[in-house]
């Protein structure tokens, strides 16, 4: 049984809810282990205005004989709850129509073991849930990955205050100012990865990024607005990164000049 539990923690959610349970009784028995349910994706389950779903919404439509508009909300809270508060890896569906804050309360308030959390677009534009007041909640997250984010000073404040284990930010498409430079390399002086693709960040606050966040194994700064690809003084002070990546940059974004 132990090692059905180790292999079946190690696919993928889409085979553990609609394959797996229905093989024989020993595997389903299996499957009820919370070991099982501790790294969940649910990035895929989404549904649109047309009430278009996607296959495996489809299939968790036919398997358990769901009719009317399905609520993606409730299969994020029963798979949670299989999880008996163990779940260490949840990524949320990556559009916020697809993940209400519902789940996203439930999530803070039922995943207490994270490490890692992948959060739904313009999630921290929820009126109802605040993002930077459910930190405290995770005491041994280490990876956060965002698709936007606003607020950023709170949230690294946060995130600096309870989250001692914290080494990994990855926001996709951020406005990288002055103060959120310098939020990074206050409240993240000890982050190992950094992920900033398609930021728009001018030079000086990519620099003092660099200057401060001095154990940075990996950077991925590709694709951002506001300085040059190859720059030299850039690559100069990012010599102490093991892996940094700032191909696709541009000083100037040509295609609105």
């Amino acid at each position: 049984m132990d090692c059905l539990v180790n292999i079946f923690g190690r696919v993928e959610l889409e085979s553990l809810l609609l394959d797996v349970p229905f093989v024989c009784k020993s595997w389903y028995n299996a499957t009820l282990n919370p070991q099982c349910w501790q790294r969940l994706d649910f990035s895929k389950l989404m549904f649109d205005d047309s009430w278009d779903f996607d296959d495996l919404t489809s299939r968790l439509m036919d398997k358990y004989h769901l009719e009317g508009k399905f609520r993606i909300t409730e299969i994020i809270k029963s798979v949670i709850k299989r999880s008996g508060r163990s779940a260490t890896y949840i990524a949320l569906p990556l559009l916020l129509d697809n993940c209400t804050e519902e789940a996203l309360h439930y999530v803070a308030d039922e995943c207490p073991s994270l490490r890692a959390l992948v959060l739904p677009s313009d999630v921290l534009d929820c009126r109802k849930f605040k993002m930077q007041n459910h930190i405290s909640k995770w005491t041994n997250l280490e990876f956060l990955k965002l698709q936007t984010c606003f607020h950023m000073q709170e949230l690294l404040a946060q995130i600096s205050i309870h989250c001692k284990n914290f080494i990994a930010l990855a926001i996709a498409r951020a406005n990288i100012g002055k103060d959120e430079a310098s939020a990074i390399v206050n409240f993240l002086p000890n982050i190992k990865l950094l992920v900033l693709r398609y930021a728009s960040m001018e030079k000086e606050n990519l620099v003092t990024i660099l200057q401060g966040c001095k154990q940075l194994e990996l950077f991925d700064a590709r694709d951002c607005i506001g300085f040059d690809e190859g720059d030299e003084a850039i690559l100069k002070l990012a010599s102490h990164v093991r892996s940094f990546n700032d191909e696709g940059s541009m000083l100037f974004d040509y295609d609105y000049l």
